[in-house]
């Protein structure tokens, strides 16, 4: 009996475990990257150099890891590797000295976590039967997305308590000296985070390693599908790559400038920057199951449309950032748009790709649009630099963010050349009539 039939075509409790093992460890530490950076005092050009080399490893790789493990039949193992070498690599960043030195140990720790990506998706959607298939990435994200919140938050508190590292240096003893050495103040906020990083990462690690795995079809032939072959064919998985491409870039200009926004302009702290990402996770979170339920009754395309057409928004309100609360808006904005649209983005490629190469279609997805997302990133951080002498240092970020909504409006529309690989049950208007309809003491008809 296979893994999937034990279920009913459902994921095992244990997916669920080591996905908001995984997730914990990532809001431990992710949130803060980009105002470590700055703490160091990097440019807008190595702040964007940051963000673009976390997408080189993923963009290079991830096509070798996810075709890999398809052609294996044991994505388990990429993942029990991937998971742990990616997140113990976290404990590294605590001897960056410089920027530069924090972006090459950073990329070294996206090459691993590249290795986790697509081998994870392509694991869990052996498991899930075709029927649950957004209901089921909902559920998990849900639970998830809340183990991130709660660890973004358990990060933010800790840096709000200086006095923290100091007690465990004492209490320790010699061991503690070792673990926690003497260093600046603004750096030792970061000493727990990273550290609890890696002792969850280990454990996600083992705990996957209980996981029962969809057996591989041993009567169907697994090939390495290469990158080339697979954009090539036409169909509606090329389409999906073509109209992300715009939107993909549009997206990623903002990214080098948010942390600059809540570090530098508004002199957030680290539990302001942590409870800004609390609450787009918790956002997503509450709106993940509702709109994965949807998406299996009327179709991925409509809330992957709903999802990037929201996203504009948040760059301008970052732009006009006046206060912490603007902040706060933004993030909600964004966690409204995540769930809407990402794991519709995800289900609508494990719609169109071949059962037997799913992992090879994510990774090159992620690929593509990592390759999108460098170029993006790199671009608005050199561009910054170079009209810094004319606009000032504010004005730049200024005019970077207000560019990057612009484009994301107006990219969204490529969205709605998406064709749905099957019908649905409803429509996306029917629903949101039979709800207004529901409301109002009104007939469900529609």
């Amino acid at each position: 009996m296979s893994a999937e039939s034990e279920s009913g075509g459902r994921l095992p409790a244990r997916v669920f475990l080591v996905g908001s093992l995984t997730r914990f460890a990532q809001g431990l530490y992710q949130p803060f990257l980009g105002a470590y950076l700055i703490d160091m005092g990097a440019t807008y050009s190595e702040l964007s150099t940051f963000r673009s080399v976390g997408n080189i490893a993923p963009t290079i790789l991830q096509p070798l890891w996810g075709a890999g493990s398809d052609r294996v039949g044991r994505a388990k193992a990429f993942v029990v590797f991937g998971t742990l070498t990616g997140l113990f690599t976290v404990l590294l960043f605590l001897w960056a000295a410089t920027p530069i030195d924090m972006i090459i140990l950073y990329g070294i720790q996206s090459l691993l976590l590249s290795i986790q990506i697509p081998t994870w998706l392509s694991l869990i959607g052996g498991l899930i039967d075709e029927e649950h298939r957004g209901t089921e990435l909902g559920n998990l994200g849900i639970v998830t997305n809340v183990a991130s919140l709660l660890a973004t938050l358990l990060s933010g508190f800790i840096a709000g308590f200086p006095a923290v590292i100091p007690y465990l240096r004492q209490a320790l003893g010699d061991i503690g000296f070792i673990l926690f050495p003497t260093v600046e103040a603004w750096r030792e906020a970061y000493y727990v985070p990273f550290y609890l990083t890696a002792v969850v990462g280990i454990t996600s690690s083992i705990v996957a390693l209980t996981i029962r795995e969809k057996p591989p079809d041993k009567t169907q032939k697994r090939t390495f599908p290469p990158i080339h072959r697979i954009l090539s064919r036409p169909g509606d998985f090329r389409r999906l790559c073509a109209v992300a491409t715009m939107f993909s870039f549009s997206m990623s200009m903002a990214w080098p400038f948010f942390s600059v926004v809540q570090r530098v302009w508004l002199q957030n702290t680290l539990l302001e920057i942590a409870i800004a990402s609390a609450i787009m996770t918790g956002v997503t979170v509450v709106f993940t199951g509702p709109l994965g339920r949807l998406s299996d009754r009327v179709g991925r395309k409509p809330l992957i449309i709903m999802g990037r057409g929201t996203l504009f928004t948040v760059p301008i309100i970052y732009a006009f950032a006046t206060s912490t609360i603007h902040i706060y808006i933004a993030n909600a904005i964004a966690g409204f748009a995540i769930a809407g649209a990402f794991n519709a983005l995800t289900a609508y490629i494990y719609d169109v790709a071949p059962e037997n190469e799913r992992g090879a279609y994510l990774a090159v997805y992620n690929t593509f649009t990592g390759t999108v997302f460098l170029a993006g990133s790199l671009f608005a951080g050199i561009i910054a630099d170079l009209i810094v002498p004319i606009v000032g240092s504010r004005g730049a970020v200024f005019v970077m963010l207000l560019v990057s909504g612009i484009m994301r409006l107006v990219s969204t529309g490529f969205y709605t050349l998406l064709r749905e690989p099957r019908e649905y049950s409803s429509t996306l208007r029917a629903e949101v009539l039979a709800l207004l309809g529901r409301r109002t003491g009104g007939s469900d008809r529609v």
